[in-house]
């Protein structure tokens, strides 16, 4: 360490050269690297889609899920299985163990498909194939939608495709995702008592489609010299083409389509989801960045594009913004460098205070080549400029003045005792720079549970952890390089006539040496008052909110809409289009979108996936400011509930973390519906029974009708009628018969067979539907048994492969999950549960539960190497434990700070109080090795005491109170405050337990027995 010091003092040019270039690779590391809004994490979940039209949620469950499932459950990576089961659908969520890296999903992934494509040929025939999609956690965080209200879906879809491929070319775009088409069909409209009388089946129709349209090899004719490819053009173009189509009856005569059936184009019915924008309607775009893009310069290169796009397209398009992300980082950027700026002139103007200008700014001047430094590591190793790889600049900010303040102020101290500048210099290097190495390597450790945390928020703050760890560490090697170096450059050795003889002398310092020689003197006292403080905390600590991750700040909200199951898709839009009329009729208020069916891409890290889902809405609201936005939410729930009452209704605000389907999910498996509703319409009563819960509910929702009509082979039969011939004619009714495919340049458009449709329908009129197969035709009761209506749950939900049903429920607003959870958790965990059933917390309980097992998973490792560090660094057992039985009553100050300030106590709390722990650690080591070195040199034990506190409260507090004022911006961020309300409090009472109790402790085991007043 010497030498380091020594080969900086003595190599100037070297080291000039060396500190212009941290300065100048630090502005160049700004301005090129990646910024991003929030850290980004891997959602460690993909989505397994399976077709299987015609079966019920149960037969899905049973014949395509179960199957699946079982191919799946043999990945070594797995960590459990969810799947939603619904007619015709089935949809399987992955979950894999936290733990796994980024870096590893892919390989995951392509396993996973193995897994899943083994299993295809066990499907049962109409089943399938199953889509694998991988891509559920990428973020399109540029959000457009393109709307009309006098052009077609079609016009909207061809507009959108041009869009699409004039961004693609913009630069750092990685993909561009369409979402809110309406995927056209050609209907072939016909009615069935005309084609029973002409004899032409579906067959038949379906037959002439496939010889006219099939695209097939005609080979080649060769000349003498050449090889001519033989064309046979023929497939259609247009919808004249369809109605001029050559259909043969079974009786062998000849039909054109266009005299038997009405050719029109439509959209598939029912739709799977509509978009609407300030309710009209909508074709969203989606937009990444590559993953080592500037999401800030890529939002910006595609906002420049749709304005030129915009004044290109025809009259009747409009582009709207929906949600920027490179606007919203660049926004949260420029914050956080607002208060990265403000935090540094802060800590410089504490040092100018406490040792004077020239010093001040000779150590604040560290400050600036740490931070400089530290960009230069981040853009090299792709960590991006964002949340909290800037607050962790903010939370290292006092910390990364300590070293140098120790060193700087020794160094001082030596010249002012007559020592020749380099001589005190390196003295004061080789006496602190070991100490001040263990205290920085403890400070970082500190974080390390929150680093390797097997969890997404150990993804989430890993930057964090890295941008501390590198800016302390670099903070100590300039203390011992640059710091010295800056005095020997810039600080003048005292004149002999400017020596002090005695140091550490003045008013203050003499009642500070009575107050701490009356701490020594009553050090029981002081022991068993700080006891009692710890035991009031612990009181206290109950009346603190716990809210495991913050909401945001954003300008943004999302509201949920969920109508009962079996409701036709129109009538949720037609909710959701009353919900967002009445939104817009705010003035704060600038756009509504709506999403029904299902949820938007994924332009927001933390967004939840639901769908496709004909009862499901959502419309996310864009007010003018934050402000706004909190003010527009208030009493929004209750308004919305009371305006439609007997539907699912919630308002959410943006969070770090996804936001669950409901907060509170009490979920029991087995393997009899019958008995899993019973069971959790129990807790659902004990759960409305509670003043503070919101909606409880069951997940599966409610049972809905369906019609019953069992064929009947032998009725049937006697009329030449197949099951299938039945099943078809109905589906033409209401969906459509595919019978062939139009293609269109890129596209393959079904071509459907629909007859006709009545007005209304009602179950008597059930048996009246014409059921035909080209040659007869007779009402749906005269070819299967009684017609009637049953009920089935139209959602059917499984958990690691057993049927599983939750009960869930939210909070009402001005309360916090954890105070309904305590409320309600023993009168549910009493339900006696039958032989075969579990139950089990899901949904944020399992999940904070989780993230704080993992948190604290690595802690042990952590004080592990922190104690063994510490007995390496003093070769005693008495001070390591003087540190540990400091380290507790820091909750004192924590405590005290949340009740003042008002914050809720959760994850990030957590994060800055392992923070504080290593700042307490640093600044106690520093006094500990100051009171050894005082011993060693004679000095009586009692007089070591007072001394070495005296000669420590002057940099103890220089570092305390940088730290602390340097946190002051990030109070008042929605995200930070807590861990900001943390640090401060939680540290201006650790530097009083530094300053009192450490001298305190020291007295009581050393046994020191001398008092002076």
């Amino acid at each position: 360490m010497l030498k380091i010091a020594r080969f900086f003092l003595q190599n100037r040019a070297f080291s000039w050269f060396l500190l212009v270039l941290i300065l100048g690779g630090g502005l160049f590391s700004y301005v090129k690297m990646g910024k991003l809004e929030d850290a980004p994490f891997t959602i460690k979940q993909a989505v397994v889609l399976t077709s299987y039209p015609g079966a019920s949620p149960e037969e899905v469950r049973e014949q395509v899920t179960d199957v699946l499932e079982e191919s799946i459950q043999s990945l070594g990576e797995l960590y459990y299985l969810k799947s939603d089961n619904r007619a015709g659908l089935s949809k399987i969520t992955v979950y894999v163990k936290k733990e796994i890296r980024a870096d590893a999903m892919q390989q995951l992934w392509d396993k996973l498909r193995r897994k899943v494509n083994d299993v295809q040929n066990k499907l049962p025939i109409g089943a399938g194939p199953s889509i694998v999609n991988d891509d559920f956690g990428d973020v399109l965080g540029v959000f457009y939608g393109l709307s009309s209200e006098s052009h077609s879906y079609r016009d909207l879809e061809d507009q959108a495709q041009q869009i699409k491929k004039e961004i693609l070319k913009v630069k750092d775009v990685a993909k561009v995702e369409l979402s809110g088409i309406q995927n056209r069909t050609i209907e072939v409209n016909v009615d069935p008592t005309l084609l029973t009388q002409r004899g032409v089946s579906v067959a038949a129709i379906a037959q002439a489609f496939e010889k006219q349209n099939k695209i097939v090899d005609a080979g080649a004719i060769e000349t003498e010299e050449s090889r001519l490819r033989v064309d046979a053009t023929g497939s259609f173009t247009s919808l004249e083409e369809i109605e001029n189509l050559t259909v043969v009856s079974h009786h062998g005569d000849y039909f054109r389509l266009g005299e038997i059936a009405k050719i029109t184009e439509s959209y598939v019915h029912p739709a799977r989801s509509f978009m609407f924008v300030d309710q009209r309607p909508t074709i969203g775009i989606a937009i990444s960045t590559v993953a080592d893009g500037n999401v800030v310069n890529m939002a910006a290169g595609v906002k420049q594009r749709m304005d030129e796009l915009q004044k290109e397209m025809p009259t009747g398009f409009s582009l709207t913004t929906i949600y920027d992300q490179g606007h919203e980082s660049a926004v949260a950027n420029e914050g956080f460098v607002m208060n990265l700026i403000i935090s540094v002139l802060t800590v410089i103007a504490v040092l100018l205070f406490f040792i004077g200008f020239k010093n001040g700014i000779l150590i604040g001047s560290g400050l600036i080549f740490s931070i400089f430094g530290t960009l230069i590591y981040m853009m090299a190793n792709g960590i991006a400029l964002q949340r909290m790889s800037l607050a962790a600049i903010i939370i290292a900010m006092g910390m990364l003045v300590d070293n140098a303040i120790v060193v700087y102020d020794l160094a001082l101290i030596n010249m002012q005792r007559g020592m020749r500048k380099r001589v005190a210099i390196l003295r004061a290097v080789s006496s602190t720079a070991l100490p001040l190495l263990a205290a920085t390597l403890i400070a970082v450790l500190t974080f390390m549970p929150v680093y390797l945390s097997p969890h997404i928020t150990g993804e989430l703050l890993s930057s964090l952890f890295i941008v501390i760890a590198v800016s302390l560490l670099l903070s100590w090697i300039l203390a011992i390089s640059q710091n010295v170096f800056f005095i020997q450059e810039f600080v003048r050795r005292p004149r002999p006539d400017e020596l002090s003889g005695e140091l550490y002398q003045g008013k203050i310092y003499d009642g500070f040496r009575r107050l701490l020689a009356f701490t020594v003197q009553k050090k029981y006292t002081v022991v068993v008052a700080m006891i009692g403080l710890l035991l009031l905390s612990a009181w206290g600590f109950r009346f603190i909110p716990n809210v495991f991750m913050p909401q945001l700040n954003k300008q943004y909200f999302t509201i949920d809409l969920r109508l009962p199951e079996g409701v036709r898709i129109e009538e949720t839009e037609q909710k959701m289009t009353e919900i967002a009329h009445f939104l817009q009729q705010h003035e704060d208020v600038v756009h509504v979108s709506s999403f029904i069916g299902q949820t938007p891409p994924r332009f927001y890290l933390a967004n939840s996936s639901y769908g496709p889902q004909p009862n499901y809405a959502q419309c996310l609201v864009e007010a003018k400011d934050p402000e706004k936005a909190r003010a527009l939410q208030i009493g929004l729930q209750e308004k919305l509930a009371t305006m439609f009452p007997g539907i699912f209704i919630k308002v959410n605000r943006f969070e770090l973390n996804s936001i669950p389907e409901a907060l509170i999910e009490a979920r029991f498996c087995g393997e009899d519906p019958a008995v899993l509703d019973s069971l959790t319409q129990r807790a659902i009563e004990i759960m409305r029974k509670n003043p503070k819960v919101l909606y409880a509910r069951n997940e599966w929702s409610n049972m809905a009708m369906k019609v019953r009509a069992e064929y009947d082979p032998y009725k049937a039969g006697r009329l030449n009628i197949g099951k299938a011939d039945m099943m078809q004619a109905v589906k033409a009714i209401q969906d459509g018969v595919a019978v062939g495919v139009y293609r269109e340049e890129n596209k393959q458009v079904p071509v459907l067979l629909c007859s006709e449709r009545p007005q209304e329908m009602n179950v008597e009129q059930l048996g009246d539907l014409p059921i035909w197969n080209g040659m007869n035709t007779a009402p749906l009761a005269q070819v299967s048994g009684p017609i009637s209506l049953d009920w089935e749950y139209p959602l059917v939900r499984t958990y690691d492969r057993k049927l599983s049903m939750a009960a869930q429920c939210d909070v009402k607003p001005g309360y916090t999950m954890k105070e309904a959870y305590d409320e309600v958790r023993e009168e549910i965990e009493q339900i006696h549960l039958p032989k075969g059933y579990s139950f089990f917390w899901d949904s944020q309980i399992k999940d904070q539960k989780e993230a704080m097992e993992a948190l604290t998973k690595y802690f042990p490792l952590a004080i592990l190497l922190l104690a063994m560090i510490l007995i390496a660094l003093f070769r005693n057992f008495k001070q390591p434990v003087i540190i540990f039985l400091i380290l507790p009553l820091s909750l004192i100050g924590v405590v005290f700070g949340l009740l003042v300030s008002g914050f809720d106590f959760g994850f990030f709390c957590m994060a800055g109080w392992l923070g504080l722990l290593g700042m307490i650690i640093k600044n106690v080591i520093v006094l500990l090795d100051e009171m050894n070195t005082q011993r060693k040199n004679g000095v009586d034990a009692y007089q070591a005491i007072i001394e070495s506190t005296v000669s420590r409260v002057r940099p103890v507090l220089m570092a305390a109170i940088t730290t602390i004022l340097g946190m002051i911006p990030l109070l008042f961020d929605v995200v930070f405050g807590g861990m900001a309300a943390t640090i401060v409090f939680g540290l201006s009472f650790a530097t009083l337990l530094t300053l009192f109790v450490t001298p305190a402790l020291y007295a009581i085991f050393y046994r020191v027995k001398k008092i002076e007043m």
